[in-house]
């Protein structure tokens, strides 16, 4: 004898089946989807998800502790393509056989260089969204579609430039309100990107408090800048249109969290020598919203740490940027799970 299991029965189902998910909710049907494989991966943001190449060499460098080639025993010489030092971007690339420019140790032809970086160093929310109007507007590629996926992770320079201006910002629930508004126009511009067809992977910002720069400052201050984070994610979560189709939300704040907490990780030191880190101290956001730097993070190399230990232990490779072989391949899996076994 055939029965049918009640309406509500089934909801209650599928909601047990959505929340096993990394996504706060869970989009498509209960029965068949198409596996969303994307054509093109787009990259918005800042230096977490930034390479570099100003000598287009195919061979670029990012801001994560980047890996040595040893056949070079001058140690002078970058190695983009070894996987252990990706950061998380490029393993999300490399999933789906996407490459970047900045890194094409095949020299493949540039129609089938289907990764596009976007992201720069210092950006801030206002930049981002200056990089999707200079993407769109530019006539070298295809505008969004329904076959891209794009990846947004910025907000951790809004929360370094909001708490250090006391001029603009003259109190804590001034500057909270600016970290909440921010978030918010990061998530109407997720929402605007969304309506070209493309999906979406935005990522969370992680507690600022917590990195060694901001425990530098103070106890106090280092709580503050958590609490600017919270309000920049409080703000991007409750804009975005997230009927879980279209948009992934990453949880980088917890992994990152509990990284610094349970990894047994080195979290208080920075692995790079002082000769290869960001100034973060003095800088400034400039008028297009990029805060300055950078100095020579991009070529903090396993060469220019103390000892190996420092490569592979330290969390952090300076006051606020995360190590590659550590932090980054978390993000990275987190990413990739988050686009395949809870699809769009």
């Amino acid at each position: 004898m055939k029965f049918a299991l009640p309406a509500r029965l089934l909801r209650a189902l599928a909601a047990v089946g959505c929340s096993v998910g990394l996504l706060a909710s869970c989009g498509g049907g209960t029965s068949h989807y198409d596996k969303f494989v994307p054509s093109r991966l787009i990259v918005f943001g800042d230096e977490y998800s930034a390479l570099v190449d100003p000598n287009n060499s195919g061979n670029g460098d990012h801001y994560a502790m980047n890996a040595l080639n040893s056949l070079d025993t001058t140690n002078a010489t970058v190695l983009c393509s070894d996987s252990s030092r990706y950061n998380w971007v490029q393993r999300l690339a490399s999933y789906y056989g996407l490459t970047f420019k900045e890194c094409n140790p095949n020299n493949l032809a540039s129609s089938r260089l289907n990764a596009l970086m976007q992201a720069r160093y210092g950006a801030t929310e206002r930049a981002v969204e200056a990089q999707f109007s200079d993407f769109q507007g530019d006539i070298g590629h295809d505008a969004l579609g329904s076959n891209d996926l794009v990846t947004v992770w910025v907000g951790m320079n809004d929360v370094i430039e909001i708490y250090k201006d006391s001029v603009t910002y003259s109190s804590t629930a001034d500057k909270t309100s600016e970290a909440t508004a921010r978030g918010e126009k990061l998530g109407r511009l997720i929402n605007t990107i969304t309506d070209t067809g493309a999906r979406v992977l935005v990522a969370q910002v992680f507690e600022m408090g917590a990195t060694p720069w901001a425990k530098q400052q103070g106890s106090s201050e280092a709580k503050l800048m958590t609490s600017l984070s919270d309000a920049f994610n409080q703000g991007l979560r409750t804009t975005l249109l997230n009927d879980g189709s279209k948009i992934g939300l990453l949880t980088f704040n917890d992994s990152v969290a509990n990284l610094v907490q349970y990894g047994n990780y080195e979290t208080t030191e920075a692995a790079c020598d002082d000769a290869h880190v960001a100034d973060i101290d003095n800088a400034t956001a400039d008028s297009d919203g990029y805060l300055g730097g950078a100095a020579s993070l991009s070529t903090c190399t396993t060469a220019t740490v103390p000892n190996d230990n420092a490569a592979k232990k330290d969390l952090w490779v300076d006051g606020i940027h995360l190590n590659a072989y550590i932090a980054h391949s978390t993000l990275g899996s987190l990413a990739i799970t988050r686009a395949t076994s809870n699809p769009f």
